[in-house]
């Protein structure tokens, strides 16, 4: 069985769940995750018909450090028992997996996923470098560290593990345009702009999260604005000509009838706006890992990329003109990226879902046949 160890957020949900498609396309092997109950359910809308079963983390991380006194009921033992069978464990991600890899047997194949540059230059902070090196130490208590790239990597990470590079991963679009706007109340012709500020659930929630609303909420522009949903109900009062769009189960439809998406720096956005070819306006990084993929996409735009110094409607408009009138130039630098990272990763763990840890090396020349990265 594959078993996902999901941190909170949308990015790390959606990798999971095309994950999940890709795999089914080759194996028929159980799939499982652990993830925050606040994201069980939109998980679970999204994979019940490829036989996961979704879990919650927390509640069994508890159970491993014997925080839960009362009887463990026999559905739970259940779980844990098949938990136990787990042959492929995969992280996305957390610094310290020490107590819940408890759950799985010690001869379990370990796989850690994560993205962006973690090489340390002269010209990152402190922050940044402690970051970076936090992810690599992390990395190196795994067996293979899945590295998602947006471009052919210059240097393999200082990691003590075997280092794949893969392209990023995301779902297909599965709603035409006509038909998204239909159901956010707009005609075949209106064009809008997104407001993606990520799940509202998350203790990580961007940081000047009111400020950001409170410009959209006074910005004077000719297209319409849609501020996407989360897992939480959004209760800032938005004026009436702003659209709160409903959960989209496949949020890469919403943004694929956008024309512009305005998000917090975050990974999963950046994925889906690569994908169907959106200009992408990120709003100042809050903090260091926020601020490496303002930096990813910068890079990607040859350092053409519209910046955001202050959170103000004025400003924001300014930004916003600057990115639709770069369409073009965001076009061509995303065309230039691979997108077939669930792929790679579902063909890879068909080809681990017989291995063990102590046997790991000898699968490692056939995980890199299958990455353009190689």
């Amino acid at each position: 069985m594959i078993t996902s160890i999901l941190n909170s957020g949308f990015g790390h949900a959606v990798r999971f769940i095309a994950m999940v498609e890709s795999i089914r396309k080759y194996s028929n092997i159980p799939i499982s995750c652990l993830v925050s109950g606040s994201m069980q359910k939109f998980i679970s809308l999204n994979t019940s018909r490829y036989n996961c079963q979704v879990y919650n983390i927390y509640y069994y991380d508890s159970l491993i450090k014997n925080k839960i006194k009362r009887h463990v009921s026999s559905r739970h033992k259940r779980v844990l028992n098949k938990l136990n069978t787990t042959s492929i464990m995969i992280n996305d991600f957390f610094i310290n997996t020490s107590n819940i890899r408890k759950l799985f047997p010690k001869d379990a194949i370990t796989c850690c996923l994560y993205h962006g540059d973690l090489n340390i230059h002269e010209e990152d902070d402190d922050n940044i470098k402690y970051f970076k090196k936090s992810v690599c130490h992390a990395a190196s208590q795994h067996d293979i560290f899945f590295h998602i790239n947006i471009e052919q990597p210059d240097f393999i990470p200082n990691i003590k593990c075997a280092y794949i590079p893969i392209p990023i991963i995301t779902r297909q679009v599965s709603m035409d345009k006509d038909a998204v706007k239909k159901i956010l109340g707009l005609s075949p012709s209106d064009r809008f702009i997104l407001i993606h500020a990520g799940s509202a659930v998350m203790e990580n929630v961007y940081s000047n999260l009111y400020e950001f609303y409170t410009a959209v909420n006074n910005l004077k522009t000719d297209y319409r604005i849609v501020v996407s949903n989360s897992l939480e109900n959004n209760s800032f009062p938005f004026r009436r000509h702003i659209i709160k769009a409903p959960l989209f189960n496949n949020g890469i439809d919403l943004v694929n009838a956008s024309e512009l998406v305005v998000s917090k720096p975050g990974m999963g956005i950046l994925q889906d706006c690569i994908a169907v070819k959106k200009p992408l306006l990120f709003l100042p990084g809050d903090f260091a890992e926020r601020n490496l993929k303002i930096s990813l996409l910068n890079k990607l735009l040859d350092n053409n990329l519209p910046l955001l110094k202050k959170i103000s409607s004025s400003e924001l408009k300014k930004c916003m003109d600057e990115c639709l009138g770069i369409a073009e130039l965001y076009k061509a630098a995303y065309e230039k990226v691979y997108t077939n990272g669930a792929d790679v990763l579902a063909k890879s763990m068909e080809i681990l879902r017989n291995a063990k840890s102590h046997d790991i090396n000898e699968y490692i020349p056939a995980l890199y046949k299958i990455t353009p990265y190689h």
